[in-house]
């Protein structure tokens, strides 16, 4: 993912998104990165005046590198966040009361982003190469158990396509409606291996808020869920108006590549599980299937309650 120039995120950072609702209640929100199509649905329910109609100023808090958004909704310092099921899920482990309330993206967008020309079609060929991923994520953790990495050197991530452009024996982890964007955009060849291929699937750009919040204050919860489960139907049908807004908050992106993003996204946020349960819906089974992958990955000792992770009652349901 990019960085984001300077003097643009210091005015968001400053700034947040700005009252969307006058005289309505203000809300904090803390992305897990620069606003991108990753967040599109909750900068839909903005641009489209949905949390306006549930009496609700969103104030969006951009994230970057290093920003951690669990501690921030744990402690109460914003009222709700977007993490991965992943980041839920090693939350609660660690003691954090932290749920999650909707999931947009259904299928992990994570993948491994390779050149076409290396002759790579499949994670489990990976071999001669360098391979820039997150240290310590469980999706590192899970590709180096299930595939065979041959002669393949894992370094850090870079936040940026500039090292793949120009070596065509380097591999990177990529969203797959962002850097493969990105860099073909600058002439490159990249390819997506997606990580799900493995078996390793989490929900994506999940919307969370403390369980204090939640016991406390379930009306306000479910004014937020509902707005954004729209606001994501929305961007999913009709991404231009919002992507003019993410651009604003975000320059370096171009609207080429958040247009293209938004087209890849959209089936990652429509699939069978949205057409039947609503957008944004969960099932239990996936939730006690990643907590049992990251326990086989060590990242989670002891009991965990799998129910305790999430919670879809404000889902909207599908009409009938």
């Amino acid at each position: 993912m990019k960085a984001l120039v300077a003097l643009a995120l210091a005015c968001a950072v400053a700034c947040g998104d700005g009252g969307s609702a006058p005289g309505g209640r203000t809300v904090r929100l803390a992305l897990n990165w620069f606003p991108e199509s990753e967040h599109g649905g909750y900068f839909a329910a903005i641009v489209h005046g949905l949390y306006r109609e549930a009496g609700l100023a969103m104030d969006v808090r951009p994230g970057g590198p290093g920003v951690a958004v669990v501690p921030r909704v744990a402690s109460r310092e914003v009222e709700f966040g977007v993490v991965n099921a992943d980041d839920v899920v090693a939350a609660r482990a660690a003691g954090a009361a932290v749920v999650a309330l909707l999931a947009p993206i259904h299928r992990s967008p994570w993948c491994v982003m390779v050149h076409e020309a290396a002759g790579i079609h499949r994670l489990a060929d990976l071999h001669d190469l360098t391979l820039a991923m997150q240290a310590g994520s469980p999706y590192l953790a899970w590709l180096e158990r299930h595939a065979r990495l041959g002669n393949v050197r894992v370094v850090p991530y870079p936040g940026t396509v500039a090292e793949f452009l120009v070596n065509p024996r380097y591999a990177q982890q990529a969203y797959v409606f962002s850097e493969p964007i990105l860099a073909a955009a600058k002439g490159g060849d990249p390819l997506c291996l997606p990580i799900a291929e493995l078996g390793f699937d989490p929900y994506a750009s999940v919307l969370v808020t403390s369980d204090a919040l939640l016991h406390a204050e379930p009306e306000l919860v479910r004014g937020v869920v509902e707005a954004s489960a729209r606001g994501w139907a929305r961007y999913a049908e009709e991404p231009g108006p919002t992507n003019v807004h993410i651009l604003s908050r975000n320059p370096e992106i171009g609207r080429a590549a958040l247009d293209r993003g938004a087209a890849a996204l959209r089936p990652l946020v429509l699939d069978d599980d949205a057409r039947r349960d609503g957008v944004g819906s969960m099932r239990a089974e996936r939730w006690q299937t990643l907590v049992g992958q990251m326990r086989e990955l060590g990242l989670v000792e002891g009991l965990l309650d799998a129910t305790a992770l999430h919670d879809g009652r404000f889902v909207p349901r599908p009409a009938p």
